[in-house]
Parts: structure tokens; sequence; C-alpha cells
């Protein structure tokens, strides 16, 4: 009887612990910290009523780790929440060593925390223990990823042969992984399988990261994935702005100039132009663009070429940033206009102070430039 009241003081305990994690999971900031403890300190309670059970610990390490993933990468209080979850995984292992699943998840701790010795028996336990449990797979798969420089020619087929296997089953987490863990672009695209599910992936990513280049090399060795050129008028692909001083790749060549600016700026009621000659199929334009505000309003540029509007970010501060858009049109000559639609001119602090626009040299790259890119990929 006694006994049976602790069991089941145990379980109504690890519920509470599991809706603090199901509730930090939703959570931000301070409160996700206090409800991570909160679940810590009764997973522990839980622990003290039934220490044979290994549940208790895992979802104890679980905690830890859920915390870690939150804090800075190698931060001292990053280490001492990854130290904290090997530690609870590791304790669940000894009560239960025959389980791939806590091994999996030991394995990984202590790697984040830089345990190799305890880290790698306990990957080989996992894979051996539960070589068909998804989840152990992928927790594997991103041990040996996370290492990849430093693994051997065996461990390297090992890997390979976990992310194809799996790529096939979940793309969107190994994509995700493979991305996150290898520093090598080309190695990513090596390992992956030739999946059109997981392709497609991929070219999202390298779209969605800027490197247009990358994408044509993936087009090129995966026909399927090349888009439709559109018979008529264009169409925008992918839109943003390089970040911090990110400049064009130096392959892109230079058009222009730009004519219509009065004094390098583009005021209201004018309209900046350049023709480009574009070739059939997907091209980048990239356009460096500063706005002047006034009335502590910043000008909104408008952007058309052939007629149809291109999306590009809006100013919001000062400085230059360099716009750029992904197209695919039919190819040909197409006029590149822009205009200011708030442009005005207002009297600030005893002077007269104008929202107006400027615009450097436009910037274009294309398929032409791949076979100048071979060494870089």
């Amino acid at each position: 009887m006694f006994f049976s009241a602790l069991m089941c003081m145990a379980d109504v305990l690890q519920s509470v612990g599991d809706d603090c994690i199901a509730r930090a999971l939703q959570a931000t900031g301070d409160v996700r910290r206090k409800l991570l403890v909160q679940a810590v300190e009764t997973y522990r309670l839980a622990h003290r009523l039934e220490p044979w059970q290994p549940r208790h610990a895992f979802k104890m390490g679980h905690a830890y780790e859920i915390a870690a993933s939150t804090l800075t990468p190698l931060s001292i209080l990053s280490q001492a929440a990854w130290t904290a979850a090997a530690a609870s995984y590791g304790e669940a292992v000894h009560l239960h060593p025959a389980n791939g699943v806590l091994q999996a998840a030991l394995a990984w701790a202590a790697l984040q925390k830089g345990d190799l010795i305890s880290s790698r028996p306990a990957v080989r336990a996992a894979l051996k223990l539960a070589p068909d449990y998804p989840d152990v797979r992928y927790i594997v798969a991103r041990w040996y990823l996370a290492q990849w420089e430093a693994l051997s020619a065996e461990d390297q087929q090992l890997a390979v042969a976990l992310v194809q296997r799996g790529a096939r089953e979940l793309p969107q987490v190994y994509v995700e992984a493979a991305w996150q863990l290898l520093r090598n672009l080309k190695t990513v695209r090596s390992i992956l399988p030739s999946n059109p599910n997981v392709r497609r992936l991929l070219l999202n990513k390298l779209t969605e990261q800027g490197l247009f280049a990358d994408r044509w090399v993936e087009q090129r060795d995966h026909p399927y994935l090349l888009g439709q050129v559109p018979a008529n008028g264009l169409q925008v692909l992918a839109q943003g702005q390089l970040g911090g001083r990110q400049e064009p790749p130096p392959e892109s060549t230079t058009v222009g100039p730009w004519i219509g600016m009065a004094g390098g700026w583009l005021s209201g009621g004018l309209t900046a132009k350049v023709d480009l000659d574009l070739p059939p199929g997907e091209a980048v334009l990239y356009v460096p663009i500063r706005g002047e505000p006034a009335g502590g309003e910043w000008p909104s540029l408008n952007v058309t070429l052939g007629g149809y509007e291109l999306p590009l970010p809006a100013i919001t501060g000062p400085g230059w940033r360099i716009a750029y858009v992904l197209l695919s049109t039919p190819g040909g000559r197409l006029p590149l206009e822009a205009i200011v639609t708030n442009g005005t001119v207002l009297p600030e602090n005893g002077r007269f102070v104008e929202r107006r626009v400027t615009l450097g040299p436009v910037k274009m790259l294309f398929h032409g430039a791949l076979g100048r890119l071979g060494s870089t990929l």
C-alpha cells in the first residue's frame, strides 16, 4: 500500500513536470526559465520517490537540455546546463543501459559539454540498441555531423548512410541538421540523397540565404528543380536585403548608369531609369539604395521592371542597403524604373529638408556566371 502511494505520487509529479515543460516551450525569457526550473525540481522529487525508475532522470535531463538550447552556445550557463543534462541522462542510462533512447540522449549531451569519453560509447550503444528507431538515428546522425571534419573515413561513411536513410523519411529535419552542423556547402550537397523532396528543400534553403549561384548549380545537377520560364512578363522568385557589409558576388556585372536623377538624388516627381538586357531564365538584380527622411518619415521607393512592380524591402533607416530580387523572365531588354512615392520638402529646425533617395549602380548575376564559379562550390 505504501509503495503504491509512492508510485502514484511520483506519477502525479511527473505529470506536473510534463505540464511545466509544455508551457515552457510556449513561453520565452524569465517565464520559460522559471518553468524549466520548476520542471527540474518536480522531476527530482519524483526521482527521489522512485529512484529505480530511469524515466524521471531522463525527464530531468530533457529539461536541462531545453534550457541549454535557449542559452548562448559555449557560455558558462550553457555549459552548466549541458553538464547537468549529461549527468541526469547518465543516471538514467545507469538504471537502464539497454535503452537506445537514453543512450542517444546521453551521447548528445556529453558531446555538447565536451566529454567524448562518455559520448562515443553511448552513441555506438544507441545505434546498436535501436537502429530502426527514427528519433535515435536522428540524434546519432547529428552527433556525427557535428564532428564531421574530425571523423574517420569509416565514420563519415556511417554518417552519410544515416543521413541518406533519414532524409528520405524526415527530409525537413535532416536538411536543417546538415545545413546547421556542416560548415561546407559542398559537403551538404554531397551527403544529401538525390530525392526530389530533399533537393527541393535544399534549393529553398539556398534561395532563402541568397546563395543564387549555388541554387543554379543545384538546378544544373538536378534538372527537375528547374522552374518553367514565363512566356510573358516576369516572375519574382525571391527578394531580400544583403546583411551587414555583404556585397554582391564578384561574378555579378554592373549595368547602368541610372538616368533621371538630379544631382545624384531621386526626388518626388522624378523617375530614375536604367535599361537591362536580361537573358532567358533566372537572374538576380542587386540595387544599392540610400534614403533621407523628412518629417520623421522615410521615403517610399517604388521600383518596376518592364512595368511589373518589384517587392524590394522598405527603407527604414540611414545608410546604404543593397536590396536584391531573384527573377525569372523570357529575356530581352526591359526598363528598370524607380520613383519616390512620398517625396517632399519640409521645414525642419529653420531649414528645408527633403525626403529623397539615391541609387547606386545596379548589378546583375545570371546563369552565365556558373562557369566561373566551379572552384568556389
